[in-house]
């Protein structure tokens, strides 16, 4: 059993402020006041049980409602969430590495999950500066898009290059130690983002286009470059992700879908360079994920200390 998990990607504030989820109560609590398919597999309480030591939590404003002065706004709501999840000792929130040094030798004592936090699409910025004050309250890692394109870069269901504005971002990012994450990126914005951004990159919540051969996976090229770049991949358990052919309403598939999954980003990556981002409060719940998986506690079965946390771990302590 591993003395840790680290998940590299959940929704916990979009779900809280947006869908109006309580992810103060327990698990059980909120399943029996929202029985819905889809209320969210991840509470606090429920990340403390099953020792996920620290997770990425995101800051996620959909591109496709509102506008600019919302999308800041909604930002800034989320952030403050999690401040105050800090405040009444929930959470940590890791701004640097000895917050995360000092956080891991509390953790087994107090079980209080650490957050680094990961803005999910640059959207949310009207400019590349406009990052430095987010930085400044802890922001660590920055995807460029969710799914659409916008002025920064194409996403997977918008595609497009990285942009002249794009190029300043990541500039910035690495000027201000913000780690890039290649989710979401379309693949004529991917390559030219790693030849310009010299900092640690990373995957935090993608599957093996080679099995699941949709724009939203990564390529076995893609895996191949992130390899190269000692980044890590997080692997996501749900089934849609898992095998194209799997619709809601369907059976749930068995565990083996997942772990083709991950011995096919490890033969990739190596060992070291997969682990898990399961995106739990992302849009699904449980009819939609791999029999066995009900709860964070139960991944504690897919892999190795490596797989579950180690490698994630091993990742920010180079960097952070």
């Amino acid at each position: 059993m591993p003395a840790f998990l680290v998940d590299a990607h959940l929704d916990l504030a979009h779900n809280a402020l947006v869908l109006g989820q309580d992810l103060t109560l327990p698990l059980e609590v909120l399943r029996q006041r929202d029985p819905h398919p889809d209320t969210p597999l991840v509470t606090l309480p429920s990340l403390g049980e099953a020792r996920v030591a620290v997770a990425f939590a995101t800051l996620f404003v959909d591109p496709r409602e509102g506008h600019l002065e919302a999308w800041e706004e909604a930002l800034h709501a989320q952030l403050a969430l999690y401040e105050a999840w800090e405040r009444r000792g929930l959470v940590r929130i890791l701004r640097e590495g000895k917050d995360l040094e000092a956080h891991l030798e509390r953790f087994p004592e107090d079980g209080v999950p650490g957050l680094v936090l990961l803005l999910e699409g640059a959207h949310p910025l009207p400019h590349p500066e406009d990052l430095r004050p987010l930085r400044e309250r802890g922001l660590r890692l920055l995807s460029l898009t969710w799914a659409t394109g916008n002025a920064y870069a194409g996403g997977n269901a918008e595609p497009g290059p990285l942009t002249e504005k794009g190029l300043a971002l990541l500039e910035g990012m690495e000027a201000l130690g913000v780690a890039l994450d290649l989710s979401h990126l379309a693949d004529e914005a991917l390559f030219p983002a790693l030849e310009a951004y010299g900092g640690p990159v990373c995957a935090t919540h993608a599957n093996c286009q080679a099995l699941t051969p949709t724009p939203r996976h990564l390529s076995d090229e893609a895996l191949l470059a992130l390899a190269q770049r000692g980044g890590v991949l997080g692997l996501v358990p749900f089934n849609a992700f898992l095998d194209p052919a799997w619709k809601r309403g369907m059976a749930r598939l068995s565990l083996a879908a997942f772990l083709r999954h991950k011995a096919h980003a490890e033969a990739l990556l190596g060992p070291r360079g997969v682990g898990l981002g399961t995106d739990w409060d992302g849009g699904f719940g449980l009819e939609a994920l791999p029999q066995g998986l009900d709860r964070h506690r139960d991944l504690w079965a897919l892999g190795d200390e490596g797989f579950l946390g180690g490698n994630w771990l091993s990742w920010l302590r180079a960097w952070f």
